[in-house]
């Protein structure tokens, strides 16, 4: 009795000392990075030994374990790590053949030895194999051992496990393998550096063809899934994996180091449709110097559909390694869309509320349109969709830089990290930079709140939850319905002509967006399901002539829309509206005097829209042609008429550029008196101005200008001579000097006003 004590004791000591260094062993765990769209592998990345060994998420599949246990071990299940019998076999026929003919090893001495490293195969190496065999046995179950093994045996030049194995030589998850394909996998291991897809291809088929007889040997297949399964074909080479987006590859390695199979949120066949789009976009800008482009499509949910970070040429110096995605850039005039929709929600305007588009200047800072051209006035929805720069910089003023940048930050901006004394009201025409993705997230989560849901952060992680980042969102839902209305009157490029009688017709919410010295060109489009950014430039930030958002990329992003699918509508958030009667031609409340109205939604936050200060009631004669008063005419002959008034200067860009006159009428020369009705344009009082110098080096003159509302002419005096005489067009050239000079203007009159301005160096 005490002597079989004694040998359980030592035999649990044993299985105990097994046990730990079974659980001691470890296994080469450098897998390579893939990145998977729709169960497809879009990207890969070999491991850190230039293998590619990928890390197997599923339990290996019954077939394929099935014949690799028949071919490899077909007594697997009935040894506790090494078979005597094969050991004793493989010895004396080695010892007959003078050389090792014959391994004799099982698949978890196969799998110790793959522990080891390998090694070579002598006496004294297989017997530590023998040692780790049992104790591989004692830590794992026959399952778990099948698997490490097939996890980490190699299947032919540097493909290591049957998972990398199944996608490199048959394209198709493991678990779709036929019996076929199953058995030409598991004849590999066995001779990986002999005998493998591409390399001793005859061989290959004659082991493949002795596993499937054994296996209908066996009773594992029927005859008729024996002979469809020797017909089927080999591969003849390994499958290099798809490279359709090594810009999101790259942002996974670096963000999910351990995350070795990434399942990503991109739409394969999207991915490959975008990129191929985009190459051939760049393709023809490449003329022009521009040699970069970017795409990213956001699903609204917050999941990311497409992600192209750049071209894939692979020219020196072209610039397609860096990731224009999470590049700060400057975003051009792309954020007004938000500045409009805040105003709205403080009831500084209304879509039709009349903005001023006249020459202004903030502390030298002297903005202007793309144009050139000054319009006077323009309603707030055709100042957004023509992007017109005067507008937003004095909205932005009203609104304020810093509750502005507050904001910003508040959606997601985190590239605008400066201060409002940094920015400026610049800021508004693309002072600050952020990112393609910052913008998408902004934009998506701005049809997100139009529709009533939470605002979130974008990913392109198809393992996470959605996360409800933003806890507030400075836009309201009607502000944001709203703004996308406006903002699908944008004019689209000349391509998109006739869209609206398209069968396919999308209605898109976008802007466009160029930067200051044409290097950034965007794009962004919105509908209710998808959110399309779009960059085009050239990733060394040099400028191009013609490189703006119209021109060159918007149309990469109508062309990226035909790819999604048709549009449904933003159901319009009614509850969260007001219907009101405005004014119809300021846009603002209706004053006692404005006798039009036009009907428009209102956010209901939006209480604190201005009076209509544009129409006045006017005294005029009986004939109703010249202003008159009761000093000077008859008070009983007097008409009084409600009209549209726009103050001089306003009035005066606003008829050369529309050819319409709202001025006040002349006043009747009987009752004319001095009025002091004229006024300087420009320069502005105390303006600090800097002017061009030819190529002599010579100061260009300043052209100074004013407006009257009668047709006296003005007298032009700088610095207290007198330079010339204008009527009707009040304009004149001022040979200036260097620091202070004083401009003084007379009428006929005697009316007289002075300013003083000063040349800068």
């Amino acid at each position: 009795m005490k002597k079989w004590l004694i040998i359980l004791f030592l035999g649990i000591v044993s299985y105990l000392s097994l046990y730990i260094i079974g659980d001691s062993i470890t296994f080469n765990e450098e897998y390579a990075q893939l990145v998977f769209a729709d169960s497809e592998i879009i990207n890969g990345s070999v491991s850190a030994d230039d293998q590619w060994r990928m890390q197997c998420e599923s339990v290996m599949p019954e077939t394929l374990a099935t014949c690799l246990r028949l071919f490899e071990d077909e007594y697997f299940y009935f040894h506790f790590g090494v078979n005597p019998v094969s050991i004793i076999k493989a010895f004396i026929d080695n010892r007959k053949a003078g050389k090792i003919v014959r391994g004799g090893s099982t698949l978890t001495m196969q799998l110790a030895r793959i522990a080891c490293g390998n090694k070579s195969r002598i006496y004294k190496q297989k017997f530590k194999e023998v040692l780790i065999a049992f104790s591989l046995e004692a830590r794992y179950n026959k399952k778990e051992i099948l698997n490490l093994y097939g996890q980490h045996a190699p299947f032919g030049g540097n493909t290591i496990g049957y998972c990398a194995a199944a996608r490199r030589y048959y394209n198709k998850d493991v678990n779709k393998l036929s019996w076929s394909e199953a058995a030409t996998l598991a004849v590999l291991p066995n001779a990986p550096s002999q005998i493998y897809p591409g390399k001793g291809q005859e061989k290959l088929i004659a082991k493949r063809n002795v596993l499937l007889k054994k296996l209908l040997k066996n009773d594992f297949i029927d005859s008729t899934t024996y002979r469809l399964s020797l017909m089927e074909s080999l591969p003849t080479q390994s499958r290099n994996f798809k490279n359709l987006a090594p810009h999101l590859m790259e942002e996974v390695k670096l963000n999910y180091e351990t995350n070795f199979n990434f399942n990503s949120t991109l739409d394969y066949s999207l991915q490959e449709n975008v990129s191929r789009v985009v190459d051939a976009y760049n393709k023809r800008y490449k003329s022009f110097g521009i040699d970069n482009a970017s795409v990213l499509v956001v699903r609204n949910d917050g999941s990311i559909a497409s992600y192209v970070g750049n071209i894939s040429c692979r020219e020196n110096n072209c610039g397609h390694a860096v990731n224009m995605i999470t590049s700060p850039r400057s975003p051009g005039s792309t954020l007004k869309p938000f500045l409009y929709a805040m105003a709205l929600d403080e009831g500084l305007i209304g879509p039709t509320t009349l903005l001023q588009d006249i020459p202004v200047w903030f502390n030298g800072y002297t903005p202007s349109n793309f144009d050139k051209k000054f319009r006077g006035v323009i309603n707030a929805t055709d100042a957004l969709t023509s992007s017109l720069n005067i507008p937003a910089i004095n909205l932005l003023s009203d609104f304020g830089v810093e509750p502005f940048i507050d904001n910003l930050k508040m959606m997601g901006f985190e590239k605008t990290d400066k201060s409002a004394d940094h920015y400026g009201l610049s800021i508004i025409l693309g002072g600050g930079e952020v990112t393609p993705l910052e913008l998408g997230n902004a934009y998506c989560n701005l049809a997100r709140v139009a529709q009533g849901l939470d605002p979130i952060e974008v990913s392109y992680d198809n393992d996470i939850d959605r996360k409800i980042v933003f806890t507030h969102f400075p836009i309201s839902k009607a502000s944001a319905w709203i703004t996308l209305e406006m903002l699908k009157g944008v004019n689209r490029p000349s391509s998109q002509d006739g869209w609206q009688f398209f069968e396919n017709q999308k209605e898109i919410s976008w802007k466009t967006g160029t930067s200051f010295g044409f290097r950034d060109a965007w794009s962004v489009g919105v509908t209710k399901e998808y959110t399309v950014v779009v960059w085009v430039g050239n990733a060394d930030g040099e400028g191009k002539p013609g490189l703006t958002g119209v021109k060159k990329a918007a149309p990469l992003m109508f062309s990226v829309f035909d790819l999604l699918p048709n549009a449904k509508l933003i159901t319009p958030p009614y509850r969260d509206m007001d219907y009101k009667y405005l004014c119809k031609e300021s846009g603002l409340k209706r004053g006692p005097h404005c006798n039009s109205k036009k009907g428009v939604y209102l956010p209901k936050s939006n209480s604190h829209l201005g009076v209509c200060s544009y129409h006045k009631k006017i005294p005029l004669n009986k004939e109703g042609t010249k202003m008159v008063n009761h000093e000077c005419y008859n008070p009983s002959e007097i008409v009084f008429e409600d009209r549209f008034i726009l103050e001089p200067i306003t009035n005066n860009y606003y008829k050369t550029f529309t050819g319409t006159d709202f001025s006040l009428p002349e006043f009747d020369m009987q009752c004319y008196t001095s009025t002091n009705d004229f006024t300087i344009i420009y320069p502005t009082l105390d303006a600090k101005i800097k002017l061009p110098k030819d190529l002599d080096l010579k100061m260009n003159s300043l052209i100074a200008k004013a407006t009257a509302t009668s047709s006296d002419s003005l007298f032009w005096f700088l610095n207290a001579e007198l330079i010339g005489v204008t009527k009707e067009v009040h304009s004149m050239k001022l040979t200036t000097t260097l620091g202070e000079n004083s401009l003084t203007i007379v009428s006929n009159d005697g009316s007289e006003k002075s300013l003083q301005f000063y040349v800068m160096e």
